[in-house]
């Protein structure tokens, strides 16, 4: 399959995976997604690759799911008019999507964070800047989580457009109270809170990120990988048998609720009539920006 939203390069046993749309803050469209789990799937396969590492080209890890045409229709769409065309030409409330059409949107996109889960290797996610939105549910999929100093971890469109499965995500690691202030304000974790909470394994200086996360990784390629899949797999197997796997498949349902909702279809409107820039920053102005905090936090 060939890239044009990816990069794709294996050496010393790692396999690297760039989000590549760095004019578009790496946002995760449908083409983008396909191209990243073909490319898990490569290297998953492939005999000289024990480590795989996710990370963002430009000046972010991603900045969540594309908003424009650009996102395309999830695999499983079978509506006549596009998922483009369901959001921007709904009258109602929501965006007047059928069941299906609702879940193969939100379901898909937990799958494609599943199947960083469920890869027979270990995937490492290496974040900087921006982890908004879907962004956090491929980052907090990996296994390990490298940050650089700057990294900012939430889910902003919880004020305007649906809780997000990423937000079941946020809840197996941060506890109840901080889970539900996180869902209930869109808020976002600096790299300091995100290492505290255990979402990152380590932070490091903005300069010394790639160093520092090829180096871990090179480390654990030492090991082999057979045994690195039975490791990896023993863990992912406690924590399904609490609910993991299952709680995010859940959340999905809530989220295809959510696609009815009155307030998604204002803001889908205002999308429409100011553009995307305009009505992102009214929805994050009275919380302080799109990663505005209160009390406020130092960056």
């Amino acid at each position: 399959m060939p890239y044009e939203k990816i990069l794709y390069e294996v050496d010393d046993r790692i396999a690297t995976i760039t989000l590549n749309m760095p004019d578009r803050r790496n946002a995760l469209s449908w083409p983008m997604l396909d191209e990243l789990s073909d490319a898990l799937k490569t290297a998953e396969t492939d005999t000289e690759v024990r480590v795989i590492i996710i990370k963002g080209a430009g000046t972010c890890f991603c900045a969540g799911h594309e908003l424009s045409p650009e996102m395309g229709n999830s695999p499983k769409h079978l509506g006549p008019e596009t998922w483009d065309e369901l959001v921007k030409d709904h009258d109602g409330p929501g965006i007047g999507a059928g069941v299906w059409d609702s879940r193969a949107q939100v379901q898909g996109h937990i799958e494609r964070s599943l199947e960083i889960w469920n890869c027979w290797k270990p995937v490492i996610a290496q974040v900087h800047s921006y982890c908004l939105g879907g962004g956090t549910g491929i980052a907090l999929a990996c296994d390990l989580l490298i940050a650089g100093e700057d990294a900012r971890l939430g889910y902003p469109p919880a004020r305007s457009m649906a809780p997000g499965e990423e937000i079941a995500i946020f809840s197996w690691h941060v506890g109840l109270k901080k889970a539900k202030e996180l869902s209930l304000t869109g808020d976002s974790l600096t790299a300091k809170e995100m290492l505290h909470y255990g979402m990152a394994n380590h932070v490091v200086a903005n300069d010394k990120l790639e160093e520092t996360t090829r180096t871990i990784a090179g480390r654990i390629a030492n090991i082999d990988s057979e045994l690195l899949s039975l490791s990896k797999t023993l863990v992912n197997r406690i924590f399904d048998q609490m609910g993991y796997s299952h709680s995010l498949r859940v959340s999905g349902e809530y989220i295809s609720v959510a696609h009815r909702l009155k307030a998604l279809g204002d803001f889908n409107r205002k999308i429409k009539e100011k553009g995307i820039k305009e009505a992102l920053r009214e929805r994050d102005e009275p919380f302080g920006g799109v990663v505005g905090r209160y009390p406020p936090v130092d960056d």
